[in-house]
């Protein structure tokens, strides 16, 4: 795919787009692909600080309470949960070439919508926070965790 610089003056050169209309959707799959695996399940979540506790949300939309696990490993939340069975996604039958582009059309950094996903992801504790005090909460594909601070232990300053 060559184009003259013809409008440039006698000494313009040629230039070259060396990829077709095929090779840059191929690229665009491929770096879908690679965003996806970058990041995984990594789902956003949010930590507030309530003052004497923690709220950790997690977005899990299409989930039930049924659908998530929570542990806790090495002072980090381990969060799983499984896609969403989504009755009306599992009777559309996509083409094989429709496929490949609804692939990359859905991705976040296509920005348009997003693809439910299966999550194993590990939030660290906050700083201060209590692990015998976690409450976990589902509503509305809303993860709630919420877990009190610890109280600030005083030490005692010796003399010599």
């Amino acid at each position: 795919m060559c184009h003259e610089r013809s409008h440039h003056g006698p000494r313009a050169k040629a230039w070259c787009f060396p990829f077709g209309h095929h090779d840059v959707e191929k690229m665009k799959r491929m770096a879908g692909h690679f965003m996806r695996g970058f990041l995984g399940s990594y789902i956003p979540y949010n930590i507030e600080d309530l003052g004497d506790s923690y709220l950790i949300t997690v977005p899990l939309a299409g989930r039930t309470k049924e659908d998530v696990t929570i542990s806790l490993i090495n002072e980090h939340l381990n969060i799983k949960a499984a896609k969403p069975q989504i009755p009306e996604l599992e009777k559309v039958k996509e083409k094989p070439e429709e496929k490949a582009s609804s692939d990359v059309c859905c991705s976040p950094f296509f920005g348009k919508g997003f693809t439910f996903i299966e999550v194993n992801m590990d939030i660290p504790l906050p700083v201060g926070a209590d692990p015998d005090t976690i409450v976990s909460k589902m509503a509305n594909g809303l993860l709630k965790i919420n877990m009190g601070k610890k109280p600030a232990k005083k030490i005692d300053i010796n003399e010599n």
